[in-house]
């Protein structure tokens, strides 16, 4: 009877499977880091569709106030700055308005409504200096998942700043504006809108 030799070698068993769950870990890690960055763009695309949204609501309040439907950018009552509207002097909801106080009753709807859907939620209305049939809607918000441009490294600063500057139709960073311009530290919409 032969008998046989115990080998030398032990514990490589331990080893293979050592190997193995580290691989394992490796890839259940870059998964979740895969699905994080989704989760952030999925975010990112639900405030960017909410801004259109937005816009899209205020083009419908101009079009439907008659009063001030045709009025020229410059002096259209819908045009307002960064912050909280003034309170309306009248609940148009109630009473019978005028297209003045119809459009002050909708930015202040508009703007509560743009603070409740949006992080930080705030917006610019301007006349458009190129075209004076048109008028500019710049909305801006936070995004608590952006990223801190310390952290990142160089390609992705350049990167993210060039995602979050607004292009006017030259290329140019802005809005081509004096003053209109997206606040530090936010994200911006610009839509020009003919009413």
């Amino acid at each position: 009877m032969t008998r046989e030799r115990p080998s030398r070698q032990q514990g490589v068993g331990l080893i293979e499977t050592l190997v193995a769950m580290l691989v394992l870990a490796l890839g259940v890690l870059g998964m979740a880091a895969i699905q994080v960055r989704t989760l952030t763009s999925t975010r990112v695309t639900q405030l960017r569709a909410e801004a259109v949204r937005a816009t899209d609501d205020l083009l419908d309040r101009i079009q439907t106030n008659a009063a001030i439907r045709n009025a020229p950018p410059i002096v259209n009552p819908y045009i307002t700055t960064w912050g909280e509207a003034p309170e309306p002097e009248m609940d148009c909801a109630l009473v019978p308005c005028d297209g003045t106080q119809l459009a002050a009753f909708d930015l202040a709807q508009w703007k509560a409504g743009l603070a409740m859907a949006l992080p930080s939620g705030d917006a610019r209305v301007f006349a458009s200096d190129t075209d004076p049939n048109q008028l500019g809607i710049l909305i801006a918000w936070t995004e608590a998942a952006a990223k801190n441009e310390s952290t990142a490294g160089q390609n992705e600063r350049a990167l993210f700043s060039q995602a979050v500057a607004v292009q006017d139709a030259l290329g140019q960073a802005g809005t081509g504006l004096a003053n209109i311009a997206c606040p530090a530290q936010q994200t911006c919409h610009l839509t020009f809108i003919r009413p």
